[in-house]
């Protein structure tokens, strides 16, 4: 009976809103934790060379007998959205705007998102290996590895990073709230959708990006959380 009461205690406190170690680390670490999941079955299938492999080559070959010039023009521009400059701007601007409103600890938060997801992503990408698609090489600046969508990565984290900003932090109403999550969610489909249009990445590098992307922003989010509680409770401490 005790060991049970003690269960039901600490689920009760990881459930909790109000505390730091409760709701929120809680669907931090459940994110982080099926992010790293659904990546690393990725990876594994990758590496396996076989089922997903086949059907990564027969969707890059199926699409690519589908696409229009005009199809192609549209799929580059809405694959710039993520590009590194793009990213690298809203990067900048966002943190100008939580650096001026004395948001240290939120800003350096978002700065490591950016920043730490472009290493990771690279790292991954040159541990792994994997080449382009045939389609590849117009649409190519540089002869970067294919696993994970630097694309798909980047968007997930620049969208999700800055909805969780502005819903933190400036509050948009219940319409404003729900368009800007439609609409991120529309941008990082649209990303993930236009690199495997131009023939740059298969669907599980778009889907690797997105499962990476996930992951690195729930350690940022929830590095977040635990270092504002920190401050807080320092601040309180030396209050006293």
């Amino acid at each position: 009976m005790i060991e049970i009461k003690r269960l039901r205690l600490f689920v009760a406190a990881r459930l909790d809103p109000k505390t730091y170690l409760g709701l929120h680390l809680t669907i931090g670490l459940l994110v982080l934790g099926l992010a790293l999941w659904a990546f690393g079955s990725l990876l594994q299938a990758v590496l396996d060379n076989q089922t997903l492999v086949r059907f990564d080559i027969a969707t890059s070959v199926w699409v690519h007998a589908r696409v229009t010039p005009g199809g192609l023009r549209f799929a580059d521009i809405v694959s710039e959205v993520a590009s590194p400059d793009i990213m690298a701007i809203l990067g900048v601007v966002v943190a100008v705007v939580l650096w001026g409103q004395a948001r240290r600890t939120a800003c350096l938060a978002w700065g490591a998102a950016f920043i730490g997801g472009t290493a990771v992503q690279h790292m991954v990408k040159a541990a792994v290996h994997r080449s382009r698609p045939d389609y590849a090489a117009p649409f190519l600046s540089d002869k970067s590895f294919s696993f994970p969508s630097g694309h798909a990565m980047a968007s997930i984290v620049g969208m999700g990073m800055l909805l969780y900003m502005l819903g933190r932090f400036w509050h948009p109403g219940r319409v404003w709230r729900l368009g800007s999550i439609v609409a991120g969610i529309a941008v990082v489909l649209l990303v993930g959708g236009s690199r495997i249009y131009l023939g740059v990445h298969y669907p599980s590098d778009v889907l690797g990006g997105y499962a990476a992307g996930t992951a690195w922003m729930a350690v940022c989010v929830s590095g977040l959380r635990v270092a504002e509680h920190q401050r807080a409770r320092a601040a309180g401490l030396s209050s006293v």
